[in-house]
């Protein structure tokens, strides 16, 4: 059945409920459906009306006592007709991009009681509507904004959600929504836009410092949150349990907490934090039990759809937007830096829907049939080094090399270089020739062609400068002698520019070789260096060599000072999701296991491997097992 078809079917059913609404309909299955604006039932007949009551109550008679009421959300659902899953699941043949174009006006599902993401106010707009508030809703003002179309705001909830993306009654779900890896198969996922947690809160006095000293402990969880759904996830992936007690509502369980009937309640870390009223009494664990990072969900395979919405994520980043809705909503702090990763030629200007496909094209051949058949991974950008290569570049095509090999044996197959393929790495997947690609910074130049995956290693310019020489910032440089390295371009345009926002004046660098960079500092030579500033993966070695005598530029706070950072992926062919996922959930479980930060070691300090986002879910895909094995 064609799209056009499927918008036909869906107009007709929603027609025949609205005109038959004082009659039964004809089909039996319901489900629950928001909407943009309060809901009345006004105009509605009696019986269903109390029906509608009845449902919301239902629970709080039922199933929990009177100090377990569960709050009602704000908009009491409307019941809508249920769609076949074959109607629901099918491919669309045109882009949401398209269509937002065409309408003028982006469809988007928040949530209407989950503050600070999502919130239905008392207040009401310029035409007496009330406003939807929170980080959720103007996330999806801005993006409609820069796309210079509406945005219609619709009531999800955490059950009718993915069914109104899957069906194409919304074309973005920003509502407090984390990645799951189960939700894959209905629905697609832009970028995370928020690094969530399920977390656990202790008593302060507590002892336990992580999660594994909460084991064969009281541990409490409100039933139907995701809070059960960590607790599993932590306990399917750990060699101890706890005991897991269920409470009907967070004010239960925090109760429980205080009187020592738990020793640990799991939640969702902001609503753990909400729920503190005084300080000296309970705290939260630095550990996250589960990761549930927040990204906007839409309909699976529409390529175009989500490249415009991580493009727009990227541009609302760079241009300071997302950090000002962010200090809206979340009391002048700062958007969490390391959460959103821009790629390279996001560009100044707010991309727009026509500069995107209006179909959804599909790969011309999908990898994993081929690759279960064949147990063949064709790869490129891996090449025989030249003769005269640096230690950095030997390293790093060990790092690649040691990574795909790790991955294909996970997947049980053998990996197969593409002969050129290092000259011509997204040409090759582009082509066909190559099913994946390593070594590559993601560029939206590029994205029309392959799929990037996240990132696996990080690296880019810093300073590494003699331990005791107090060279704390770039100004401290005054009057001292930079090396940088011959074989790098660029690098003095940057130290230049960072000079100058400090009012610094640094004579011209010296141009030195990769191997020399340690010795031209502490050697005492004619030129003898006060710092190097090269790419981070040429100083690890002398770092390694010199730990004690040479260290890193840092700021306060001891972290890394980077002048420039390059976020390093693979590439995979464009829109070949469930190769893609194969990928990411691999790469993922290497991340939990500690074997992704074990491989890129030899290019990267621990204290610079950047945060990775982790979709929770199942070790076991399309027939892989992607654990490590012993």
């Amino acid at each position: 059945m064609n799209e056009q078809n499927l918008r036909q079917r869906r107009k007709g059913a929603r027609a025949r409920y609205k005109v038959g609404r004082d009659a039964t309909p004809s089909r039996p299955e319901y489900r629950k459906r928001g909407h943009n604006t309060v809901a009345s039932l006004r105009g509605m007949p009696v019986l269903l009306a109390l029906v509608v009551l009845l449902l919301v109550a239902a629970p709080l008679v039922v199933a929990a006592p009177p100090e377990q009421n569960a709050a009602p959300t704000l908009v009491p659902p409307t019941l809508v007709l249920v769609e076949e899953a074959s109607m629901i699941d099918a491919l669309p043949s045109e882009s949401g991009a398209a269509r937002i174009q065409r309408e003028g006006v982006v469809r988007v599902g928040v949530l209407f009681n989950e503050a600070p993401f999502g919130e239905l106010s008392t207040r009401t707009d310029e035409n007496g509507s009330l406003i939807i508030s929170g980080f959720d809703a103007d996330l999806g003002r801005s993006m409609a904004e820069a796309w210079g179309v509406t945005a219609e705001f619709m009531q999800a909830t955490r059950q009718t959600g993915v069914d109104l993306v899957a069906s194409g009654d919304i074309d973005l779900l920003l509502g407090a929504q984390p990645h799951l890896r189960e939700l894959d198969q209905r629905i697609e996922f832009s970028q995370a836009y928020y690094p969530s947690v399920q977390a656990m809160m202790v008593r302060d006095g507590d002892d336990a410092l992580g999660l594994a000293q909460m084991a064969d402990r009281n541990v409490g969880v409100v039933v139907g949150t995701r809070g059960e759904t960590a607790v599993g996830w932590w306990f399917g992936r750990v060699a101890y349990t706890a005991n897991v007690l269920p409470y009907y509502t967070l004010d239960a369980a925090l109760a429980a907490l205080l009187s020592g009937e738990v020793d640990g309640v799991v939640e969702n870390r902001i609503r753990l934090t909400r729920a503190i009223s005084e300080p000296g009494v309970v705290r939260i664990l630095d550990e996250p039990v589960m990761p549930e990072p927040y990204a906007i969900g839409l309909r699976r395979q529409d390529v175009n759809l989500r490249s415009l919405v991580d493009r727009t994520l990227q541009y609302l980043l760079q241009s300071g937007r997302l950090n000002e809705i962010h200090r809206a909503n979340f009391a002048d702090i700062d958007y969490p830096p390391g959460t959103l990763i821009t790629w390279a030629n996001v560009g100044d200007e707010a991309p727009r829907p026509e500069q995107f496909g209006a179909d959804v094209p599909l790969p011309s051949q999908y990898v994993l049939p081929r690759l279960q058949n064949e147990r063949v991974i064709r790869v490129a950008g891996i090449g025989e080094l030249p003769a005269d290569s640096g230690e950095s570049a030997r390293r790093l095509d060990a790092v690649n090399r040691t990574l795909v090999n790790a991955m294909a044996e996970r997947w049980g197959v053998t990996v197969v270089i593409v002969p050129d393929g290092a000259a011509n790495p997204i040409g090759s997947v582009a082509s066909g020739q190559a099913d994946l690609a390593i070594n590559l910074v993601p560029d939206w130049a590029s994205a029309s062609q392959v799929d990037f995956t996240g990132y696996y290693l990080v690296h880019g310019l810093q300073m590494m400068v003699e331990t005791d020489r107090n060279i704390f910032s770039i100004g401290d440089l005054r009057g001292k002698a930079v090396g940088v390295f011959n074989n790098e371009s660029g690098v003095v345009d940057v130290l230049r520019a960072q000079a100058e926002a400090a009012r610094a004046i640094i004579s011209d660098p010296y141009q030195i070789r990769e191997e020399d960079a340690a010795f031209s500092i502490l050697a005492a030579t004619d030129i003898n260096l006060d710092a190097v500033v090269g790419d981070s993966m040429k100083l690890v070695p002398h770092l390694e060599d010199n730990g004690e005598e040479l260290s890193i530029l840092a700021d306060a706070d001891g972290n890394a000072v980077w002048f420039s950072r390059f976020y390093v992926a693979m590439a995979v062919p464009r829109n070949d999701i469930d190769f893609r996922l194969l990928v990411e959930y691999t790469l993922q479980e290497m991340i939990l296991d500690g074997t992704l930060q074990s491989t890129i070691s030899p290019v990267l300090r621990p204290q610079d491997v950047p945060r990775y986002d982790v979709w929770p879910g199942a070790f076991e895909y399309m027939g892989f097992n992607l654990r490590r094995e012993g």
